[in-house]
């Protein structure tokens, strides 16, 4: 079973090609996933986590679902017999997200195993000195993900049973996961500077783009220009995985981060 989460689609990309090679089901970690008991097909030993690297570590979300999730195989809802795995999708270098996902997985009595990451094309756009990557490096990671799916493809089948770690762990990767994001997930990931523009046309894609369902469309309010019916509008709640969908979705760029993702550029994986 391959579990993947995906804001602007690298992860999904990778799960689902990951999932046609090795002949494995996928599912989407979406909230509702934790909400009821996870069935695992019996002939199935491994969950494959998919999700991308947040500040050189694991998102807060995919965290939590690790921590509450569920598993039942054949009426038995401890399912410790499972290997478990993780693939991660980073812009550059992961720092120490496999030890912070082992972790978490050995707090549910679990057993970490292989860990590897692809590099895909960045996407946050949030602070200062960060953007999507130009064209020409983003359609040469695009280039170079399948090979590097493939292998890991190939090291499930090939490398059963052994612990593996195949990951770009970067330059000061201590410092990164454990300082930075600690730093990141405290004061950086707040939903309330998300607002539209004046260009929002109301086509309610950033609604339908957030896996957390977060992002309702509402009729604004104290609008009466004396020309037209007021618009819906996005309006962001508190449940906020920080994936940014909703801002690289958008087709008029209306979605802003406060004033961070002015002049930014968007991306969405162009394979899903």
């Amino acid at each position: 079973m391959i579990l993947w989460f995906s804001g602007t689609g690298n992860s999904r990309y990778v799960a689902e090609r990951l999932a046609a090679q090795l002949g494995q089901a996928q599912k989407e970690m979406r909230p509702e996933l934790i909400k009821q008991a996870l069935h695992i097909p019996s002939a199935e030993r491994d969950i494959i986590w998919v999700c991308p690297v947040y500040s050189w570590g694991i998102p807060p979300y995919v965290r939590s679902v690790i921590k509450d999730i569920r598993f039942e195989r054949d009426g038995n809802e401890d399912c410790r017999e499972m290997r478990h795995h993780l693939v991660l999708t980073c812009g550059d270098d992961c720092g120490l997200a496999p030890e912070m996902w082992r972790k978490e997985i050995s707090k549910r009595g679990w057993t970490g195993d292989k860990v590897f990451s692809v590099t895909m094309p960045n996407n946050y756009v949030c602070m200062k000195g960060f953007d999507v990557d130009s064209k020409e490096i983003e359609e040469a990671k695009l280039s170079a993900a399948p090979a590097r799916i493939d292998e890991i493809s190939r090291a499930f089948n090939d490398s059963e049973g052994k612990v593996l770690t195949d990951v770009v762990r970067g330059r000061f990767a201590w410092i990164k996961t454990r300082i930075i994001y600690p730093w990141f997930v405290r004061h950086a990931m707040s939903p309330k500077p998300f607002r539209f523009t004046k260009e929002c046309i109301s086509c309610g894609k950033c609604a339908a783009a957030c896996p957390m369902r977060n992002i309702s469309m509402e009729i604004e309010k104290n609008v009466d220009d004396g020309r037209q019916r007021p618009r819906k509008r996005p309006r962001w709640g508190d449940n906020c995985a920080m994936c940014l969908s909703c801002y690289h979705v958008c087709p008029r760029h209306a979605v802003m981060y406060g004033k961070s993702t002015l002049n930014k550029g968007q991306y969405m994986n162009p394979k899903v």
